[in-house]
């Protein structure tokens, strides 16, 4: 699972006290050069699978019996992200705001030694 697989949901959770539902996505791809516009791309991509998860409920098929308020996708970075990314997150999030949807973005970083 990962952000090129962009028809899978990487992880999914819920908190029972804020009745919010948890997706995570891990993003292992680097920005350098002109890969950032592709990887923005595959991003999106993936995050639309996820909104139309949410959108359509899909999520009831393994929470039949919780009902959510609020959502919240988790984006796990590998390497650091760029400005670019960081607005596309920003203006996401001001446009999923009225749903109750919220993208938080980590970076990750991973010791291979």
């Amino acid at each position: 699972m990962a952000v090129t697989d962009v028809n899978v949901i990487d992880g999914i959770a819920f908190d029972d006290d804020n009745k919010t539902l948890i997706m995570e996505i891990y993003d292992h791809l680097h920005f350098e050069g002109k890969f950032e516009f592709d990887h923005i791309v595959i991003l999106q991509d993936k995050l639309n699978t996820y909104l139309w998860y949410i959108e359509s409920k899909q999520y009831a098929d393994i929470y039949p019996d919780k009902q959510f308020d609020n959502f919240v996708i988790n984006i796990h970075f590998r390497y650091e992200i760029t400005e670019n990314c960081k607005k596309y997150i920003n203006v996401s999030n001001q446009k999923l705001s009225v749903l109750n949807i919220k993208i938080v973005s980590y970076l990750n970083t991973i010791d291979t030694e």
